[in-house]
């Protein structure tokens, strides 16, 4: 592999949201990315030497450990390059934003996620038949959950005007769902707040770093003896 540049290099895979979640947290803020992309079912020995869970996002940086989990990274992000702000400046408000982030990650997509990924990859032995319609009808539902909380804040993000990480987070399940699950849509249309809250991330320019890809990694095979 080759020595790093001074750029910060993400490992990533193009569909995973936590990995798109940094990849549009660093576009926000105008930064480049080196991105290595590696492939779920490839994983290179160089990814578990980085972190333990052995997944992306990790970020490398010139002179500091590697940073994992996607959150941490757009929470060093937030520290190091402060400008544009992604938390709101009130200390309640950030509060409560940091929450509804955490809460959206866990609940929405991490359920719609797990549902494409058991579609693409295969269900593990003990999964019921219907595990992806399952976990996309507890999306949806969990999506029906924010929309009294959208209702809180005039303005097009969950803070109002304010575009924050917490909106950040919800954008790869916004870019998703209508290309790859169209009968969902309906049921989110159903959902006024919500269906105008993901048209609005959708809209961001920065959406578009969703579909960045980088040079592939692969899993070295072993040398024949």
């Amino acid at each position: 592999m080759s020595a790093m540049s001074d750029t910060p290099r993400l490992w990533t895979f193009s569909t995973s949201p936590f990995a798109g979640k940094v990849r549009v947290a660093f576009a926000e803020k105008g930064l480049e990315l080196e991105l290595h992309e590696i492939h779920p079912a490839s994983r290179p020995a160089r990814l578990r030497e980085l972190t333990p869970i052995g997944r992306v996002p990790v970020l490398e940086v010139p002179g500091a450990p590697p940073i994992f989990e996607s959150s941490v990274i757009c929470e060093w992000l937030e520290d190091t390059h402060p400008e544009p702000p992604l938390w709101p400046a009130d200390p309640g408000l950030r509060g409560w934003a940091r929450a509804w982030a955490k809460w959206i990650d866990d609940h929405v997509t991490a359920n719609y996620f797990l549902g494409m990924r058991k579609l693409a990859f295969g269900k593990a032995p003990d999964d019921p038949e219907d595990i992806t319609e399952q976990l996309h009808a507890k999306c949806v539902k969990r999506l029906a959950t924010l929309e009294p909380v959208l209702a809180q804040h005039d303005g097009p993000y969950l803070c109002g005007d304010a575009f924050t990480l917490a909106d950040v987070g919800a954008m790869p399940v916004a870019a998703r769902l209508p290309a790859w699950t169209p009968h969902l849509v309906e049921a989110v249309d159903a959902l006024p707040a919500v269906s105008a809250w993901f048209a609005a991330l959708r809209d961001r320019p920065t959406a578009a770093a969703l579909d960045a890809k980088g040079d592939p990694v692969h899993r070295a095979e072993p040398t024949p003896a």
